[in-house]
């Protein structure tokens, strides 16, 4: 379906941008084969995207570097980073050196998960490195702290069931249905999230939360019966 997308969205003139989700999952070369295929349905910029904020800098640069290579000058390469594990300012930064020429940033960090790369740290990072942005430093800090922030209901943060969702590399939109779940049956939100990082669901997949809790719910309650 994406194959569609793509041709039609460039015969409206927009610019076409394709997500390898989940790419801690596979290595880079692995990763940057899909690449090719993105960039052969029409896409302009094919993005390196750590749904779960899995990645290590090295990861992230290795697999930036992978899809460059790949990709030439037939499309650019992008990153997508989030916080799980509080790398995604340095996983940007990395694939950046890759060669990656789009960085995606959010005011104030809002996202899945941790959050996404706080653009008002990515953008005086990127200053203090040397490489033009376009954008006005504290302009983008005006606009986070003034604009942005007021009406954001709820700050990332890395607490601990974000950081479960890093190390075994959890779709990030699982936290909020892990919390929800967690305080509907009373079992720890970190738990379900390590759980399903253990199974290897993925995003679209949400609902197995449910299950999850409830097996937790047995599991406490045939603990309680022996004791």
């Amino acid at each position: 379906m994406s194959v569609q997308h793509f041709g039609a969205a460039r015969e409206l003139g927009m610019e076409t941008v394709g997500f390898l989700m989940l790419s801690h999952r596979i290595g880079p070369e692995a990763l940057a084969g899909q690449a090719r295929i993105t960039a052969d349905a029409g896409c302009q910029c094919v993005y390196v995207v750590d749904s779960a904020g899995a990645l290590l800098p090295k990861q992230a640069r290795d697999r930036g570097a992978a899809l460059v290579a790949e990709l030439g000058d037939d499309a650019q390469v992008g990153i997508h980073a989030h916080q799980n594990l509080a790398l995604g300012v340095a996983n940007s930064l990395a694939a950046y050196e890759a060669g990656a020429r789009q960085i995606d940033g959010t005011l104030c960090a809002p996202g899945a998960g941790a959050g996404n790369s706080p653009t008002g740290i990515l953008v005086p990072v990127l200053k203090q490195m040397g490489v033009p942005t376009g954008v006005d430093t504290q302009k983008v800090l005006a606009a986070a702290e003034e604009v942005a922030r007021p009406f954001i209901p709820r700050l990332p943060c890395t607490d601990r069931a974000a950081i479960t969702q890093g190390y075994p590399g959890v779709y990030s939109s699982f936290l909020l249905h892990a919390e929800r779940a967690g305080e509907r049956y009373g079992v720890p939100a970190h738990e379900a999230l390590r759980r399903v990082g253990e199974a290897g669901y993925v995003g679209g997949q949400e609902d197995v939360i449910t299950d999850v809790a409830l097996q937790l719910v047995a599991e406490r309650e045939r603990g309680a019966v022996r004791v």
